[in-house]
């Protein structure tokens, strides 16, 4: 063979090659490859308002129709996903949906209304100036359609706080759910978004709702998933109303499932309950929290001003007067010891530090200071009047006592010095 053509063969070749591996990853592992080489992905920082409703269908199976007009109901779930291709990362912010604004031209009200009085268009007007941040698009789910799309991906595993139990005949919810780690079908996981039967009503919910979340994205992570996407989608479209398209909504997916673990972050607007019952925000709450999920840098507060709670799942009955000890010697002021809301089965073997607000530096320092131990989980899924929440499992009894917990803290220093 001339010289050229092997030079001819070899450019070919090697061109099949960068092509075979460029799908390869695409496909296995998105995640390695820079966001503007994501075929079919986003390419531009973009803000998704997601609404849940309750709605009745005719049909059966996947040939349920719904009436278009009935997606402009109250909204039971209100969430703003922030996705950016820059910083390969994405954001969910869960508004209560007892949070009181007003709604333009109908006076103030709570926040699930909007979608009542004017459907999406409406609800991404008072979110927009709720948080001063524009909205581009609007997706409306649903609430029944989870159970195809969570069956459809055969089921998702979810650590289940507490015993859930529940009969409405009317709504045709039955929840029967016990504590602890259990792998959900459809049915199982509707329920769980939906409990609300519990001292933190809605707000509890919304914890719920961002461990669903989780544990859909913890499914999207595996290899399997990606073949599901194309069924998924075709089952959405029978449960929602979005003004996107089947290629937006699939670039969406996409890009969502390639962002590692480190870059996603689940948070409630911060607030608290007002007199009526009502969910009260406070302006430079909204700032800060908005400015964290846009990328702003974010300050976060030293030791002594940290609100900081611990909450006891392990086998060891003292573990969390233990902790409590060991966090004041390191400087923490803003304490507070409680109980978990439920009984656990099993203790919990990896402990989790809980970055309630959005702010895994806050997070991030605290287990800095418990020798790096547990997982770093950013969702609002601890104490709600705390800041950081320490889930402590059995992996902190022994730097809990006394004694290894000093000597051990002081050869991290010194390893730390060197």
């Amino acid at each position: 063979m001339q010289p050229r053509n092997w030079y001819l063969t070899f450019v070919i070749c090697a061109l099949i090659g960068i092509l075979a591996g460029y799908v390869f990853t695409l496909f296995y592992q998105p995640a390695l490859l820079p966001p503007l080489l994501r075929f079919g992905s986003l390419r531009e920082p973009t803000n998704i308002l997601l609404l849940g409703t309750d709605v009745v269908y005719s049909g059966q199976g996947r040939k349920l129709k719904a009436d278009q007009g009935v997606f402009t109901g109250r909204s039971d779930t209100i969430m703003v996903a922030r996705l950016d291709p820059y910083r390969n990362s994405f954001a969910v912010l869960s508004i209560p949906r007892d949070t009181w604004v007003r709604i333009p031209h109908h006076g103030m009200s709570k926040i699930n209304a909007a979608n009542a009085a004017g459907g999406p268009e409406l609800t991404k007007e008072t979110v927009t100036n709720l948080l001063n941040m524009p909205i581009d698009h609007h997706v409306v789910l649903n609430v029944r359609g989870l159970v195809a799309l969570v069956d459809e991906i055969g089921g998702i595993t979810i650590d289940i706080p507490k015993k859930m139990k529940y009969s409405d005949d009317t709504a045709k919810l039955y929840i029967n759910l016990e504590p602890g780690v259990r792998k959900l079908t459809g049915t199982q996981a509707m329920g769980f978004v939906r409990f609300r039967h519990d001292g933190l009503g809605d707000i509890g919910r919304v914890q719920r709702q961002e461990l669903f979340i989780r544990a859909v994205l913890d499914r999207a992570m595996q290899p399997d998933s990606w073949s599901h996407i194309p069924k998924l989608l075709e089952i959405a479209q029978n449960y929602i109303d979005s003004d996107m398209s089947y290629a937006d909504l699939t670039g969406v997916a996409a890009f969502v499932r390639a962002v590692p673990k480190a870059n996603q972050t689940l948070v409630m607007l911060p607030g608290d309950f007002s007199g009526t019952g009502n969910w009260a925000v406070d302006r430079a709450d909204i700032r800060r929290m908005v400015s964290k999920i846009t990328g702003t840098t974010f300050m976060g507060a030293s030791r002594g001003e940290l609100r900081l709670t611990v909450q006891n799942a392990s086998s060891d009955k003292t573990l969390g007067r233990k902790l409590i000890a060991a966090l004041k010697k390191k400087g923490y002021r803003r304490l507070s010891l409680k109980p978990l809301d439920g009984k656990r089965k099993e203790p919990l073997a990896v402990s989790r530090i809980i970055a309630q607000r959005g702010n895994p530096e806050d997070a991030e320092l605290v287990r800095d200071d418990l020798d790096d131990i547990g997982d770093l989980v950013t969702a609002s899924v601890g104490d709600i009047e705390s800041a950081v929440t320490v889930l402590a499992g059995d992996d902190l009894i022994e730097l809990a006592s006394d004694s290894k917990s000093d000597t051990r803290g002081e050869t991290k220093r010194k390893a730390r010095a060197d």
